[in-house]
């Protein structure tokens, strides 16, 4: 057996009460990282150096609460993993690996974290016990696993919803040296981005995906310019935001559901999955020649790319990425021939070599699942 890591995130249903605290928990959470985050920018411009030691800032916490007496009234170990956050910013800051930690603002209050300390987290019965909140009701929607075990928990806002995360590890089935001899090579599948689809794959199905934020634009642009109309943080103002959030949530949780199945079903049915290694952030630009930024936004090909990509490595399956420079449009399938002087606005074509007819999305698709095996089979020789 061997241990993944896991994430299980369920919509939960706090009380007028409870929903209070954890937005008091949020603003004493940002209330901490921003002081902290002052302080050691102070320390810094002292010396020029950044000699605090992390569980040095969580010493000051006890202090720190005595000046701020309300702070007591929230979770401490969430205050503690503020902290630590901001440590852990602050040095991979200065390891750059990350840009430098900003300022907490309260309209970005999403959600903290805590630990849980023997067994101080548990399911009881159709609720969630949460230290501070008590029993939060939880929608349990997906299965657990028996082997499951969680050491930290986020609970988070999104619009006018809450939710939590377990974040463990889960047991599974060390397949790995079965799978090496398992794997067929043939049992695969070449997928190619397409802008009038989600992709088309190398067996001529073209999936299609909905445009769920191009078909909301009307609705948003409505509910856009009643909010214009409204005076600035008044209580309607604030409502009438609450509600374009909360369809942009709508619009998300919509497309979110639909990648997650469609990727599900692929890494279940393939052994590999040859995709293009593509630059979408670019294609994307504004600076391109083409305007295709709304378009894949709203497709979603990236995310769907990093779900298939986990999904495929939970059972111990494989994609490979095949360069973007390779010809895989312009290629025929069965002789090779290459044809320059093949245009993004063309959609067929016929090869003048050996008379075949191609989809130019199909004909891709075909070329990249043939490029992944090659790449496949020279790598195992």
């Amino acid at each position: 057996m061997k241990k993944i890591k896991r994430t299980y995130k369920f919509r939960i249903y706090p009380t007028t009460s409870q929903k209070e605290l954890i937005e008091k928990t949020l603003g004493c959470v940002r209330q901490v990282y921003n002081d902290f985050l002052s302080m050691c920018i102070d320390s810094y411009q002292k010396n020029y150096e950044f000699t605090i030691k992390k569980y040095d800032l969580i010493k000051l916490l006890p202090g720190y609460k005595e000046t701020f007496p309300y702070l007591i009234e929230v979770d401490s170990i969430a205050l503690q993993q503020s902290v630590i956050h901001l440590y852990d910013a602050y040095i991979n800051f200065f390891k750059h690996n990350a840009s430098f930690p900003k300022f907490k603002k309260k309209k970005n209050d999403y959600g903290y974290t805590t630990m849980n300390i023997n067994n101080s987290i548990r399911f009881i019965e159709d609720d969630i016990q949460i230290p501070k909140l008590g029993k939060v009701r939880i929608i349990k929607h997906r299965h657990i696993n028996e082997s499951f075990s969680f050491s930290m928990v986020s609970i988070s806002r999104k619009g006018k919803y809450y939710y939590v995360s377990l974040m463990g590890e889960e047991e599974c089935v060390d397949y790995e040296e079965i799978i090496k001899e398992a794997l067929d090579v043939n049992n695969s599948i070449g997928l190619d981005f397409s802008l009038e689809h989600l992709f088309v794959t190398s067996e001529g199905e073209h999936i299609d995906a909905p445009s769920y934020y191009e078909d909301s634009l009307t609705k948003l642009a409505k509910e856009q310019r009643k909010l214009s109309h409204m005076v600035k943080d008044s209580k309607n103002y604030l409502k009438q935001k609450q509600k374009i959030d909360n369809l942009h949530i709508h619009i998300t949780n919509q497309r979110k559901d639909f990648l997650h199945k469609v990727s599900r079903n692929i890494a279940n049915k393939y052994d590999y999955v040859f995709v293009e290694d593509l630059d979408l952030k670019e294609m994307s630009s504004s600076k391109t020649k083409y305007k295709f930024g709304l378009r894949i936004f709203d497709l979603g090909y990236s995310t769907f790319l990093n779900y298939l990509s986990y999904k495929l490595d939970w059972l111990n399956k494989k994609m490979i990425k095949v360069n973007r420079f390779f010809p895989s449009s312009k290629r025929c399938n069965e002789c090779y021939f290459k044809n320059e002087e093949l245009t993004l606005s063309q959609r067929s074509w016929v090869c003048p070599i050996c008379g075949k007819k191609h989809d130019r999305d199909i004909n891709a698709a075909i070329n990249i699942k043939k490029e992944g095996i090659r790449m496949v089979l020279e790598s195992s020789n």
